[in-house]
């Protein structure tokens, strides 16, 4: 038995939004032998726009029952069968997140017309559910009501069943995952992804980056994106992806590398991390009028170089605290109250000019005296290995090399580098491998 399905909502996501409306048709593979309709109370305001599209308003809501009052009616309609609808991980993913917030399971096999009309009726211009209706005749006088769609889906799901050639039972097969993946992404795009480290791309219809990310296996990776334990949080970027591309980075660290880099160049828009410069606050050197060296945290600004940048004022601020503490500078010198440090266990003991200066200036050299070295890893194919080129400090880029290059001279490495711009992302992804590749410095 199917259980044909299409709901209104007050938004794209089932993360932050709620259902309106809910239609069921209960199908046996030949004809509709039930069905239940009902307005829902979102318990949310509806946006106009959403009003715009459906009709439905918050007024004719107000009085109709909250999701957990009808709960019970709906998995009673739903439970034991296959759940069916156009796009089905949009209408699932809503119900999906009802019940959770109940505290009720809800796990049930999957069809989506969309991804069955793309196999079954293959070369279409379009396959949302108008055009659909409009190509195979299908009338529908509620569209983007649940029931007016719902009636129209189950004129399609007729057609896709009495032209299935196996297709249906092919996506039912539990290892399958084929109703998991996105309703625009050719299954073959999917199935030819590398089982290697690399970054990857999402694409909407126009070409568009929608996601960047890495991987030190593409194909699991992605796949934990369009799997059912991320399918609420995802949809609205799953609904999206036309296709997926990859770069093969070879080395765990490149591909954080080369992620944080395309993350900044492309700007996508379900990326949240990494968009913006992290580095908010510095440590300034300075001397004040009596000739004192100081070290004082401050917002960073345009034309005044920090010796060292941090994305938090605590962060700074700790930092300077172990600074302090570790050259025995004077905290008086270096914008931190006495009390504060006696609160870390620390108190300054006056010491001669000359000595304090010289506790000074290691501490600054500390800061300034960076280092130049490479870090090494594993490459793309067999046979490649990879760099990143670290300058002062710097980060410079990375490159692949051969076997037959000699990659113990500094020169020699600059020539097989590309170059990527240094930022505070790319400083952290440096130190957080510093222990794990293998080094080499130069002086």
């Amino acid at each position: 038995m199917y259980a044909i399905v299409d709901i209104e909502t007050t938004g794209s996501s089932a993360a932050h939004g709620k259902i309106t409306e809910i239609a069921i048709l209960i199908h046996d593979g030949k004809r509709v032998v039930d069905e239940y309709q009902t307005l829902i109370n979102p318990e949310q305001g509806i946006p106009i726009g959403i009003t715009s599209l459906t009709g439905i308003s918050n007024e004719m809501v107000y009085d109709a029952p909250k999701f957990y009052e009808v709960a019970k009616d709906i998995l009673l309609m739903l439970q034991g069968n296959i759940f069916v609808a156009h796009n089905v991980n949009f209408d699932y993913s809503f119900i999906k997140k009802e019940f959770q917030e109940l505290g009720a399971s809800f796990n049930l096999p999957k069809l989506c017309t969309v991804r069955l009309s793309r196999k079954i009726f293959p070369g279409l211009k379009s396959y949302s559910l108008g055009r659909l209706a409009e190509h195979f005749g299908i009338e529908n006088e509620a569209r983007h009501r649940a029931m007016g769609d719902a009636r129209a889906t189950t004129f399609l799901f007729d057609l896709l069943l009495e032209n299935n050639e196996g297709q249906i039972e092919s996506f039912l097969k539990r290892n399958s995952k084929e109703a998991d993946l996105p309703p625009n992404l050719r299954k073959e795009t999917f199935q030819q992804l590398p089982e290697l480290t690399g970054v990857y791309y999402f694409h909407d219809e126009h070409g568009k980056v929608l996601y960047v990310g890495k991987a030190n296996n593409i194909k699991s990776r992605i796949r934990g994106h369009f799997s059912n334990t991320d399918v609420v949080y995802k949809q609205g970027m799953k609904d999206l992806i036309y296709d997926i591309t990859y770069e093969l980075c070879g080395d765990e660290m490149i591909a954080f590398l080369f992620e944080s880099y395309e993350i900044k160049r492309l700007f996508p828009p379900f990326n949240k991390a990494q968009k913006f410069p992290t580095t908010r606050y510095g440590i300034y050197h300075y001397q004040d009028g009596n000739g004192n060296h100081r070290l004082s945290i401050g917002k960073k600004q345009k034309g005044y170089q920090p010796v060292k940048s941090f994305t938090s004022f605590d962060k700074a601020r700790s930092f300077l605290i172990q600074l302090v503490k570790e050259y025995q500078l004077d905290p008086s010198l270096c914008s931190l109250p006495a009390n504060v440090m006696n609160y870390f266990g620390y108190s300054f003991s006056p010491v001669q000019d000359a000595e304090l200066a010289s506790r000074f200036n290691k501490a600054l050299e500390s800061l300034s005296g960076e280092k130049t070295y490479c870090l090494f890893g594993e490459g793309r194919t067999i046979g490649e290995k990879s760099v990143a080129l670290i300058e002062a400090g710097v980060y410079k880029g990375f490159g692949f090399y051969t076997d037959e290059f000699s990659a113990e001279n500094m020169e020699d490495i600059k020539q097989i580098i590309t170059s990527y711009p240094d930022n505070p992302d790319t400083q952290r992804i440096i130190n957080q491998f510093k222990e794990k590749r293998r080094f080499i410095e130069f002086t």
